[in-house]
């Protein structure tokens, strides 16, 4: 407690001496940290949206056809050569950038919208998801935000269908991205006061809950050690915390009706701002934003401002609406593109953010309409720091059923019915980024994604 103890007078002396509020407007403006080098970091980023991406037909039934509107024409398994099709061309901006993976299965295979449980997680659906796993390897400058979890229109009608896991405890995300910024962009000088005073009460309960665990045995002594864990870890991320780097802007928003269908758009877009700004400043280096929630309710009126997203991916309200929500969603992860290629990288300031951001988009199911979990959407994007086989400078689509480790019954005609569990594939950006996955069963890597795996 020794050195915890140096640390808050230190950064109380320095907020008594005026240093630590005037470095810069509001507290976050460019701030040049002695010793920092251009060393380039890794960011990771999981985009989650719901009811998949027309992997199949309009007309394809069952477990689907896989002749849908969102994977690529291609001339071969491991190609360059490929043709977008009508959900994917929403990223063709991003296309130089992308590897579109073909031949996975999510958990069982046909839990239709219970998927949110399994879509980041392992297949046994009992450990932490990957964006929580990465978290702990990829410190930002503030630990308690080691894994930033944005949720924009994500169960806002009470249902709490959440795809990121600590343990088995579901996580809430930030739903209000006002509240998400001011959780993100307090003054330095603020938090510092708070920080030399919350540490102080913090220690008081350490103290107490230590006493009071030595009068306890057995189960009750247990699950007084679980939260002398907790408040031991909150008192460390306090500790641990250091400014952040690079051009470090505050988003100021302004508040909006976050739960409405009238403003979507901007919601989603002020989602975008403060996770990308909160990556361009070092604050956090992995996030999740889930878009909506499996079986969502809330209209996309630029779409359909009667029929709900999950209508139309039940292809209930015609061909053009079931198309045009799989588009908006994937054009949401566009604009999330270009946001984050506005910003410098705060570790490599000659280069951009997105040169130095891996983009993982998938959703909680293959299909919208036979609800199955085969023939998974999986594409990775962005430049991931050179990691990423991306098809040097062109894109490129690889069918992975080659490495297949499972087999559905079903399956469907274009690729068969053996497919790679999802697991591997975070186990295998897991290993890209210099860590392992806590996961039973097969977790062995996916070859031919990244450079260094």
């Amino acid at each position: 407690m020794g050195i915890l103890k140096s640390r808050r007078r230190f950064l109380a002396a320095l907020v008594a001496a005026g240093v630590y509020g005037p470095l810069t407007q509001f507290g976050l403006t460019r701030m040049a940290l002695a010793g920092q080098t251009q060393e380039a970091k890794l960011k990771i980023v999981f985009v989650v949206v719901p009811d998949g991406l027309a992997v199949d037909s309009y007309q394809g039934g069952g477990f689907g056809d896989g002749r849908g509107l969102w994977y690529p024409e291609a001339d071969g398994a491991d190609t360059t050569q490929f043709q977008l099709n009508e959900v994917s061309a929403e990223l063709q901006a991003y296309r130089t950038q992308s590897l579109y993976l073909r031949g996975i299965i999510l958990g069982p295979g046909n839990v239709g919208h219970n998927g949110w449980n399994w879509v980041l997680r392992d297949t046994e659906s009992r450990q932490s998801s990957i964006d929580i796993v990465l978290g702990q390897v990829l410190p930002g400058s503030e630990p308690s935000h080691r894994s930033l979890f944005a949720g924009p229109h994500a169960g806002i009608d009470g249902t709490p269908w959440f795809v990121s896991w600590q343990g088995t405890a579901i996580r809430t995300p930030y739903r209000d991205p006002q509240l998400m910024a001011q959780a993100l962009f307090s003054s330095p000088g603020a938090a510092a006061k708070d920080q030399a005073k919350g540490t102080e009460l913090l220690d008081v309960a350490l103290e107490d809950i230590r006493d009071l665990q030595d009068k306890l045995t057995g189960a009750q002594r247990q699950k007084l050690q679980t939260h002398l864990d907790s408040v031991e870890q909150v008192i460390k991320d306090i500790e641990q915390s250091t400014p952040p780097v690079g051009e470090c802007k505050p988003v100021v928003l302004e508040p909006l009706p976050w739960q409405s269908a009238e403003f979507r758009n901007q919601i989603q877009g002020n989602h975008h701002q403060v996770v990308a700004t909160a990556l361009s400043c070092g604050i956090t280096r992995v996030a999740t934003i889930q878009i909506g929630r499996s079986a969502e309710s809330l209209n996309i009126i630029d779409v359909s401002p009667t029929s709900n997203p999950h209508e139309c991916a039940h292809r209930r309200s015609g061909e053009a609406f079931w198309k045009g929500t799989r588009q908006w969603y994937v054009r949401q992860v566009k604009l999330f593109m270009d946001e984050l290629a506005r910003y410098q990288d705060p570790h490599v300031p000659t280069d951009k953010l997105l040169d130095h951001t891996l983009v993982v988009l998938t959703s909680e199911m293959a299909d919208g309409a036979p609800e199955h979990m085969i023939d998974m959407p999986v594409v990775l994007m962005g430049g991931a720091s050179g990691l990423l086989k991306s098809g040097d400078g062109v894109g490129r689509y690889l069918n992975i059923t080659s490495q297949a480790d499972r087999e559905h019954h079903s399956g469907n005609p274009v690729i068969g019915k053996r497919f790679v569990d999802m697991q591997r594939i975070w186990a295998t950006i897991a290993k890209a980024a210099g860590t392992s996955v806590p996961y039973t069963g097969n977790v062995d890597v996916v070859s031919g994604i990244f450079t260094n795996v």
